[in-house]
């Protein structure tokens, strides 16, 4: 089941365990040896090449049947990685035993079925722009010839979408550039604009550069380090200490890869594409979510300019949600009281010697009680002399957040006392400027935010995997409509609800215009007043896309708030495997056509429910 929601424009994980414990679990991440060993088997066996560069190293989850039913104690479940790689300008997928080294055939890629998402090393080094004559001419007509001015040019490259173009039938990104001279921490005030440069990743060259006209870059550098801030317009008097703390320690317990707190108890571990998975959830012992996860993130720009039209990203398969974790601070990523935790991902590096670096990754994960000065309920009753009753509110929080160019995604699960998980995004960083002649900019198309920058308008579509299992995994959809009814009498009108069993995955397209209760229910389980156990759903961001359908082909999964599909491991993104350069419609689209009977779930985003 996928759930989509939206963020507009204004508004565990690798190492979890730092405990020593020895990492037991069927679903726990792939330790530094393992993702060494994974490629090395590829390398031994000739499947793979010296120099191959391997994209990413994940766990290839045991299957679910297996997983649910090892315990404790029972002989280690077969470790298997999933791996893409690239050799000789393609791109290859294979499953690796990591037990005996075997493998599957590596299967090519074709072209049709996307690209890869980026490496560190093919963002980290564009030397080779700047021995290209056409960029090199670009950069001069903006007054930018000097070695010392050409040591300050910043090139951020960005995935070129799919728009059926000449250039699409190689590996590319259309870089853009930015002056830094006189910037320390804001690398994005002084946009080179007006050019592009169209970069061969595989060739490490420069296809064409792409100039529309000089546009002055901006003189202002915008810092917003204290120290800027404070001498350009002075500083606000310093809030007294407000302190979050536990004296008596925290009431969440880390054992191995699970985490307990109150009811709750589930397995974390943290993933190079998603960032924190969150698997085996359960509630006073009752399971309610077998799995988790973010699933893709798509970011399309509204300004059709021919150096912004091709701006639609894929933020987690493009670029990797867990590989761009930054490190938390304690008291301002997340409060005083969290406990800190460490991750391992698998970084590309195209060395015969080294195929794939297990990347460590500090401090990426926080988890931590907060009092949200609310109460979870209360009542107070006058007619009683006053009687009240209450409680405060307080919620268990899984943090990450990752920094993806411009824009850092906080991305949180929140279990909270009365049994409801909540998966919540929030978004911070700065804006992505476009450059513009004073007064330029179009107020239908974007926000003027300083004097020669405006910030283009454009949306953050979310969408999240969750494969419920509430109360063991016999489960069924429940979809209820709304409608207005004739009431007799005096009241003219009432709404009700009419509920059906969703029977297939033709039915489990649900649109965002839908109003209505959806549920998960187990047929076979009664709760206490006779009624199937279940667990209600609810999004509360979910919007229609407002584009083309051409235009967000290859994410599909934004036309619908919700969709419903049949349990496969494979499909655990809702734009595919390879949503970067994808002509088609990968993922949801293609996961529904073969129109099964949803007897469990795979895909949806922010739940919340009750046993």
């Amino acid at each position: 089941m996928h759930l989509s929601s939206i963020a507009c424009l204004v508004a565990l994980l690798g190492s979890l365990l730092t405990t020593g414990a020895a990492r037991a679990h069927p679903l726990d991440p792939l330790n530094p040896d393992e993702i060494i060993g994974a490629a090395q088997s590829l390398l031994a066996g000739g499947a793979a090449q010296p120099g191959a560069i391997f994209q990413s190293v994940e766990l290839r989850e045991p299957a679910k049947t297996a997983v649910l039913n090892w315990r404790s104690g029972d002989a280690p479940l077969s470790r298997q990685a999933t791996v893409f790689f690239r050799q000789n300008r393609q791109s290859f997928k294979s499953t690796v035993n990591l037990a005996d080294g075997t493998f599957t055939r590596p299967v090519l890629i074709p072209i049709s079925d996307g690209q890869l998402g980026l490496t560190i090393t093919e963002v980290s080094d564009f030397s080779f722009a700047f021995t290209d004559p056409a960029f090199l001419a670009a950069l001069a007509r903006r007054g930018i010839r000097t070695p010392a001015q050409l040591a300050k040019v910043f090139v951020t490259p960005l995935t070129a979408g799919a728009f059926g173009l000449p250039e699409e039938s190689k590996r590319i990104v259309k870089a853009q550039m930015y002056y830094t001279d006189g910037t320390a921490i804001n690398l994005y005030a002084r946009p080179i604009e007006g050019m592009q440069a169209i970069m061969d990743l595989d060739a490490r060259r420069v296809l064409r550069v792409v100039d529309t006209g000089v546009i002055p870059v901006p003189a202002a550098t915008h810092e917003f380090d204290e120290a800027a801030v404070g001498a350009l317009m002075g500083l606000r008097p310093a809030l007294k200490p407000i302190r979050i703390t536990q004296p008596a320690g925290a009431n969440f317990a880390i054992q191995g890869q699970f985490i307990e707190w109150q009811k709750w108890r589930f397995h974390a571990r943290f993933d190079r594409r998603t960032g924190p998975v969150v698997s085996l959830v359960s509630y006073a012992g009752r399971p309610v979510l077998y799995q988790g996860s973010l699933s893709e993130i798509f970011v399309p720009y509204q300004d059709a300019d021919s150096n912004w039209f091709y701006r639609t990203y894929m933020d987690s398969g493009e670029f990797g949600f867990g590989l761009l974790a930054s490190p938390l601070k304690l008291g301002l990523d997340v409060p005083e009281n969290a406990v800190l935790l460490d991750a391992v991902v698998s970084a590309a590096i195209p060395d015969p010697t080294v195929p794939v670096v297990p990347l460590p990754l500090s401090k990426v994960v926080g988890v931590f009680e907060r009092l949200t000065g609310s109460p979870a309920w209360r009542h107070f009753e006058q007619f009683s002399g006053g009687a009240y009753e209450g409680r405060a509110e307080v919620e268990l929080v899984v943090r990450s957040i990752a920094q993806v160019g411009n824009y850092d995604y906080l991305l949180d699960w929140v279990f909270t006392q009365n049994g409801i998980i909540r998966g919540e995004v929030g978004l911070t960083g700065i804006d992505a400027p476009k450059g513009v002649v004073p007064g330029g900019g179009d107020p239908a198309q974007s926000t003027p935010i300083a004097a020669q920058l405006v910030a283009p308008f454009h949306s953050h579509f979310f969408n999240f995997r969750l494969d419920l299992d509430v109360d063991g995994p016999n489960n069924s959809f429940v979809l209820g409509h709304l409608h207005t009814k004739n009431a007799p009498g005096p009241r003219k009108s009432v709404w009700s609800l009419e509920e059906h069993v969703v029977a297939s995955e033709a039915d489990g397209r649900i649109p965002p215009e839908s109003h209505g209760r959806w549920k998960v229910i187990n047929p076979g389980r009664r709760n206490a007043l006779g009624q199937p156990t279940g667990y209600l759903i609810e999004t509360h961001d979910a919007t229609e896309p407002l584009l083309n359908q051409r235009d967000y082909q290859r994410a599909g999964f934004i036309e619908n708030a919700l969709w419903i599909t049949a349990f496969d491991p494979d499909q655990r993104y809702a734009a595919g495997d390879t949503p970067n350069q994808h002509p088609g419609s990968p993922g949801l689209p293609q996961y529904q056509r073969g129109n099964q009977s949803p007897v469990s779930y795979t895909h949806l985003p922010t739940p919340m429910g009750k046993l």
